[in-house]
């Protein structure tokens, strides 16, 4: 991807306007990226090893502190990864929810869809909104992405996970970027019970959860804010351009609901959300068709990917349909160029 500048060649007795790539803007912001990067994988040198089991594979990561290190798919153009997550080693071991993102990052990127989407939308100056950040994937994303100038805010409810997520913003050096909230979002303030499943899948009143297969593990209480009132708190975020991604494992109802104002303002190119198998019967399904319709009225279009594989096609998101995955609403009036990046 490149930003465009504006080149005056003068010509006799004319003057031609063109725009062209330019890459001088974000070379800043590359050699930064690079450094850091750099500094990390001098620091994992020569460190230890865990290997971790899943899908026929032994993937080796390296191991600093207690911390396993996962390499982001995405690369910097020297090669290196454009950011790390670590985790605790253990989790390696004993948590699917750490197998399934170790597997899927090493072998073609987690959800590589949404990444390659996410990846053609961002622009300077936008604010990504991460709803259900767990360690950080889509976050370090977009804090990262080379167009630069990305705001952050990451929702974190669960106590460990928002742990880890803060270490890994540490790590990659971007605190200054990313604000991390410690709580869940819903329609309105609260208090309610985070029914965990691994490290991923906890589920508000384990709406979530309720598929066979699915296991309840412990519940804690977590407090609820919506996205209008927390946004509140953020002058600083006000008035950028926003991409809101949702994963809340059946309460994406409620997270809509409680940002109507920021849905009012125009700002919200594009709500990135899961359609999970909460939705596919019961008064979570009412709900998710309620949301839809709400959208709707809003001037919002959905699409999904064909495939889970690279840069699927898009098609469009049919309620009707059997369907779970992640969704694409986007506003054409906010996502001004959105037949260009919205293409394979």
């Amino acid at each position: 991807m490149y930003d465009f500048g504006l080149l005056v060649v003068r010509l006799p007795g004319l003057d031609v306007l063109m725009y062209v790539p330019c890459l001088t803007a974000r070379i800043p912001i590359r050699r930064a990226m690079e450094r850091v990067q750099g500094a990390m994988m001098e620091e994992l040198a020569g460190s230890a090893t865990t290997t971790v089991s899943v899908g026929g594979k032994a993937i080796v990561l390296a191991v600093k502190d207690g911390q396993a290190f996962v390499p982001a798919s995405l690369k910097l153009p020297n090669g290196a990864s454009r950011f790390q997550v670590s985790f605790p080693k253990e989790l390696g071991d004993t948590d699917m929810g750490a197998k399934y993102l170790v597997y899927h990052e090493n072998k073609n990127g987690y959800e590589p869809p949404t990444r390659n989407l996410l990846e053609r939308i961002l622009r300077p100056g936008d604010l990504f909104i991460d709803v259900g950040a767990h360690w950080g994937f889509f976050t370090l994303q977009a804090a990262t992405h080379p167009a630069g100038d990305v705001a952050v805010i990451a929702f974190e409810p669960d106590p460990t996970n928002a742990g880890i997520l803060l270490k890994n913003i540490d790590n990659n050096r971007l605190r200054e970027k990313v604000s991390v909230v410690c709580a869940a979002c819903g329609d309105n303030f609260d208090l309610a019970p985070l029914v965990t499943n691994s490290s991923m899948m906890h589920s508000i009143h384990g709406v979530g959860l309720k598929a066979p297969g699915f296991p309840w593990g412990p519940a804690h209480w977590v407090s609820v804010i919506s996205l209008d009132s927390a946004l509140a708190r953020f002058p600083g975020a006000s008035g950028r351009r926003v991409i809101l991604k949702i994963d809340a494992e059946g309460f994406e109802p409620r997270v809509i609901a409680g940002a109507e104002a920021l849905l009012r303002s125009g700002r919200v190119a594009m709500i990135i959300w899961e359609c999970g198998q909460a939705f596919s019967d019961g008064p979570e399904r009412e709900a998710m068709l309620t949301m839809v319709s709400t959208l709707n009225d809003l001037g919002f279009h959905h699409l999904r990917p064909v495939s889970d594989e690279g840069d699927s096609a898009l098609a469009p998101f049919l309620t009707a349909e059997k369907y779970e995955a992640n969704v694409f609403s986007y506003h054409p009036a906010a996502l001004s160029d959105f037949d260009k990046v919205l293409a394979i």
